[in-house]
């Protein structure tokens, strides 16, 4: 990308209210398995590259499979708006905020594609996140995050300093694929349409 084409990102705080427990994995062996079932998927492997600090406008490549066991990738994704929000099941902040998400996938639709980043780390996380999502009537494009390895991709300093995690977080990414604004704590409707439209110039 040229120094010309560059947009810088804007971090956007809203009023903070967020979940941070740390980045500890469950003391159980882990072991890829590849699901999905109707809008949620595991992570396939292999992720893009990490970004370099919190004002890198990259956003690292990664893949999931459809319903159908197609594969999907962000990359192919280039020309769209994506809204790329991180979340668990055990973060209220992250849960209060999934009803807004939904209303901007239903409203926007083509306009925008919205990825929801689960970060939940039980042993087996994807039947309680399919659950979970199921429960709620969450039609987005879910992801599970395998083993933290796509957030420390997008947080490249909280693998050496666990105490900065922290959901929900979301990344707004324009038509070129680059990272133009990105939102700590919990957004509302009118926030997340704004920073829609405005990465869609």
């Amino acid at each position: 990308m040229s120094s010309k084409t560059f947009i810088p990102i804007v971090l956007i705080v809203l009023l903070w209210e967020g979940c941070g427990t740390g980045t500890d994995v469950p003391n159980c062996p882990y072991v890829y398995q590849q699901q999905q079932l109707k809008n949620v998927s595991s992570t396939p492997t292999p992720l893009g590259k990490s970004r370099t600090n919190a004002q890198d406008g990259y956003a690292p490549n990664f893949e999931w499979r459809r319903s159908d066991g197609t594969l999907d990738s962000l990359s192919a994704h280039q020309g769209t708006v994506i809204l790329l929000n991180f979340w668990a099941t055990w973060c209220g902040p992250c849960v209060s905020e999934m009803p807004a998400i939904q209303s901007v996938a239903d409203e926007m639709k083509d306009s925008v594609l919205v990825i929801g980043i689960d970060e939940d780390h039980v042993c087996d996380p994807f039947p309680t996140v399919n659950n979970f999502i199921q429960g709620k009537g969450i039609r987005y494009q879910i992801v599970v995050d395998s083993n933290y390895e796509l957030y420390y991709r997008y947080f490249p300093n909280v693998r050496e300093n666990p105490s900065l995690y922290a959901i929900p977080q979301s990344f707004f990414i324009d038509r070129n694929g680059s990272i133009r604004y990105a939102e700590a704590g919990v957004g509302d409707k009118a926030a997340f349409e704004t920073f829609i439209r405005n990465s869609s110039k």
